[in-house]
């Protein structure tokens, strides 16, 4: 038996995606959680998955979850370049895309933000920790970040012990992508300058 999606993707089915709105009025009617666990990829609400690969997805992965705690503690570097580090909360890239990625840096203060989520306009940099998630990581989120002309995205690819680093928005794609291994420091885009970071302290 074949599932809807299957069907869509063999053209025999078509399926509406949620707008940013829509979603958001979902979650206010209850309907959706108000919470991590879900987010908006191409219109669908998407499980956010923060599992060692080959684990529970339900779970989250000890590496992935000391690799964004590590990520935290850099946040009063970004405060001095005039922005701010969010983790794990929404960025706006409608019309079909909310995640909720891993960390975002965000130009201005917290208190910009008390109406609305972040735009693309407002995001220096996207941060991805991927480990079982990293085909979701390096393909729709990738597209979206792309195509929402956010400057700079980095994942941590858990499973192959490197950082990407995606630069040049193009399209649904980035035309400048660099890999950092263990030993060499990344460079955090941020509003007027960048941060440095270790691969090894963002690589558990």
């Amino acid at each position: 038996m074949t599932t809807i999606l299957q069907e869509a993707a063999a053209g025999h089915a078509f399926i509406v995606p949620w707008t940013v709105e829509q979603y958001h009025r979902a979650i206010e009617a209850g309907c959706v959680p108000e919470d991590t666990s879900v987010e908006l990829i191409e219109g669908l609400i998407v499980h956010k998955d923060r599992a060692k690969a080959g684990e529970d997805p339900m779970t989250i992965g000890d590496r992935h979850r000391v690799s964004v705690l590590r990520l935290a503690q850099l946040a009063p570097a970004f405060e001095q370049l005039g922005c701010f580090l969010q983790t794990q909360q929404p960025i706006s890239l409608p019309p079909v895309n909310e995640p909720e990625p891993d960390g975002a840096v965000v130009r201005g203060g917290i208190d910009d933000y008390l109406e609305r989520p972040p735009g693309a306009a407002d995001v220096c940099c996207v941060i991805e920790v991927a480990d079982s998630s990293l085909s979701l990581d390096i393909g729709p989120k990738l597209a979206a970040y792309a195509a929402a002309g956010i400057p700079q995205y980095l994942v941590a690819d858990l499973v192959h012990d490197r950082v990407l680093v995606h630069e040049e928005p193009a399209g649904q794609a980035y035309s400048r992508v660099t890999r950092a291994v263990r030993g060499e420091t990344v460079q955090i885009a941020a509003g007027t300058g960048r941060v440095p970071m270790a691969v090894d302290r963002l690589l558990p």
